[in-house]
């Protein structure tokens, strides 16, 4: 079987899924559509037979924690800013999504439905909440879209595995999200430091991200997301 592609926007992200004895081949691609478009592009010119898009999510449903995996069985692109309407859709690998989700134990949980990739964070509780009610999405990201695209371009299984950060509840710091926008021509972490109304979110999020990135260890280390059963590509 060919290798597995992985595309992570953070080093946090890949090195979450340790030692891969499978030969898979990964890819830091940072953050937004553009570099994990580029990266999947890589991967498969590297001989990826399949790609998976992994890292973390903000929850658009209410419902799911931070630790949460959100296994999709469709990933959405808006195709004109953050309007919902009328997406692209495509499809995971059923066959690999099954084979993943009868790996995982059930806690922390584990939770179907479609994953929404944006072009721009997503930062805002009220936004998110919008979101949820247009899109019927549970989950928001930046790059799992644009991975899913690649795949769908060469007829290659795509996956995305994504374990939620932020909650649906939480606003992040516009100081945070300034840093990490892909759009911004010099990012820098200096604004964080200048905003002392922000650092009781930002410590609520460190603590997060120390859940998250358990989680997505455990996840790793269980399910084995680079691992495929057999057989020709299922859809969704």
């Amino acid at each position: 079987m060919s290798a597995t592609g992985v595309v992570a926007a953070f080093d946090f992200e890949a090195r979450c899924l340790g030692c891969l004895a499978d030969g898979s081949l990964i890819s830091v691609s940072g953050i937004g559509a553009e570099n994990a478009a580029r990266a999947a592009r890589a991967l498969v010119a590297a001989g990826a037979g399949a790609l998976l898009s992994f890292g973390v999510a903000g929850a658009l449903d209410p419902q799911l924690a931070c630790g949460t995996a959100v296994l999709p069985f469709e990933v959405l692109r808006p195709r004109n800013g953050l309007s919902t309407a009328t997406p692209q859709r495509f499809a995971t690998d059923r066959q690999w999504r099954e084979c993943l989700l009868s790996a995982l134990p059930p806690r922390p949980a584990v939770v179907s439905g479609a994953l929404l990739s944006s072009a721009a964070p997503v930062a805002s509780a009220t936004l998110k909440q919008r979101l949820f009610r247009d899109s019927g999405a549970v989950a928001v990201d930046m790059e799992s879209a644009a991975v899913a695209a690649v795949a769908a371009d060469h007829g290659l299984p795509f996956l995305a595995l994504r374990v939620i950060l932020d909650t649906a509840q939480d606003s992040l710091p516009a100081s945070l999200m300034r840093a990490f926008d892909p759009a911004a021509a010099h990012r820098s972490l200096w604004p964080l430091l200048r905003a002392p109304s922000q650092w009781r979110s930002l410590l609520r999020l460190a603590a997060q991200y120390r859940i998250a990135r358990r989680a997505m260890s455990r996840y790793a280390q269980l399910g084995q997301p680079t691992r495929r059963s057999g057989g020709a590509p299922a859809g969704g």
